[in-house]
């Protein structure tokens, strides 16, 4: 049915026969049965089982975005480190490494942590991480038996 026209007022009837009862809502809740589609098992080609490099599709696909990080970066962000908030608004996010170098005389377990909130650059030299390990160890105390 179609109105058209200027009105102040519109008053419809609908006649008829009604067709069927609305059943009554359910009072219970009742899961039903989903059928999942099948699994399809990748191409070998796209399989990362089957490569010589396991990451090499990670990098691929990351290679697809702009100024994307690199994948050991993503990884560590993903399933390591939460970034704190305020670090998501800084412009060198999401590369923002850990300053291990700290010189300070006031060291203690805590700014350790803090220390490590961060991911730690990937070109980190070896004794830099032996310094801070040192630094953690005389905080804890002196080396038993």
């Amino acid at each position: 049915m179609i109105v058209k026209g200027e009105f102040e007022c519109v008053s419809i009837a609908i006649y008829g026969d009604v067709v069927s009862e609305l059943p009554p809502p359910s009072t219970t809740y009742e899961p039903k049965q989903m059928s999942l589609p099948e699994p399809v098992p990748l191409t070998r080609a796209l399989d990362p089982s089957n490569s010589s490099d396991p990451t090499w599709l990670a990098k691929e696909l990351l290679k697809l975005i702009p100024d994307s990080p690199p994948l050991p970066l993503v990884t560590r962000l993903m399933f390591c480190l939460k970034p704190s908030n305020d670090d998501w608004e800084l412009p060198e996010f999401p590369y923002l490494y850990a300053n291990l170098e700290v010189e300070d005389e006031e060291f203690d377990l805590n700014k350790a942590f803090i220390c490590t909130g961060r991911p730690v650059p990937d070109d980190i030299s070896v004794e830099s991480l032996e310094e801070f390990t040192e630094k953690v160890a005389s905080v804890i105390g002196p080396k038993v038996g």
